[in-house]
């Protein structure tokens, strides 16, 4: 049994959706990780991969959007970070890793290292399961453990970061977890460590209603109000620029339906777009906001 609390669970939902991507026969990316948690609960017994739940209700839609979400998140970051990596950033720091497999799929250079923060007990599991799968990382790979509603900076700085050299940042499905005040911390930091020709990748949340009788109810329940992401990331140094889930499988060569994507519903309970994934570049040193 996986021992996580409310939020660290999360990570097993992401999993499970790259899972089953994974498996399918025109799958998008790979995950090795999620593959190894998930093939048994997503196959049947001759391999074949169980058909996707017909969308015949809101439910089933806001299921579906969620599915489209991480799916494009998952692509829209993976590219991110190869972007950079063709670029020459060799620092890669993924906060609030999870189950964030890259480190053992992306391709990023001989030199280049993943940097993976996050809490202890979270730290532990996925320790736990890849040494129980036995999964090699493509690139260098260090694991720090620290909580971003302490000050974890220097635990990066102590592993190797160095702040007078570019870095690409990640932050999925993280800030949503965190408190207005930290989330705007955790941004600021981020300026205060990063070198010019830096990058970052960040999803945004929502601006739409979740319902409360819905299959993510309890997901939505650890959300808090969003602290203007957009607009700290540009008060801090960076140039920001927005896309989402429908663009982003279009141009890998998915066509979805507009009215399933997104995880939340518009007010009227129809699913709709309603997320954002943003990418920053930091083009000169700044110390940040410090209110």
């Amino acid at each position: 049994m996986i021992d996580l609390d409310a939020v660290g669970q999360t990570a097993l939902g992401v999993a499970y959706v790259r899972a089953y991507e994974s498996l399918r026969r025109d799958a998008l990316f790979a995950d090795p990780l999620a593959v190894a948690l998930f093939d048994s609960a997503l196959t049947d017994p001759d391999g074949t991969l169980r058909p996707m739940p017909p969308v015949t209700d809101a439910a089933g839609r806001e299921r579906r959007g969620m599915y489209h979400w991480i799916v494009a998140r998952t692509l829209f970051l993976d590219e991110l970070f190869r972007s950079a990596a063709r670029d020459g950033i060799e620092q890669f720091v993924i906060l609030g890793s999870g189950l964030d497999a890259r480190a053992f799929r992306l391709e990023l250079g001989p030199a280049a290292v993943v940097y993976e923060l996050d809490r202890p007990p979270v730290v532990e599991v996925k320790e736990a399961l890849v040494a129980e799968h036995e999964l090699v990382a493509t690139t260098g790979r260090r694991v720090v453990q620290a909580d971003l509603i302490s000050d974890w900076l220097p635990p990066l700085l102590e592993a190797g970061l160095h702040t007078d050299e570019p870095t690409c940042w990640l932050a999925e499905g993280l800030l949503v977890y965190l408190e207005p005040d930290v989330a705007r911390r955790v941004i600021d930091t981020i300026g205060q460590a990063s070198a010019s020709g830096s990058r970052v990748g960040v999803t945004v949340r929502s601006t739409r209603r979740t319902r409360t009788d819905g299959p993510f109810a309890q997901v939505a329940a650890l959300w808090h109000e969003d602290p203007g992401i957009v607009g700290r990331f540009t008060d801090t140094g960076w140039t920001c620029e927005l896309t989402d889930t429908v663009s982003v499988l279009a141009a890998a060569g998915r066509a979805v339906d507009a009215e399933l994507v997104g995880p939340g519903t518009a007010d009227d309970g129809s699913a709709g777009p309603s997320a954002s994934l943003l990418a920053g570049r930091f083009e000169s040193r700044s110390v940040g906001r410090a209110d």
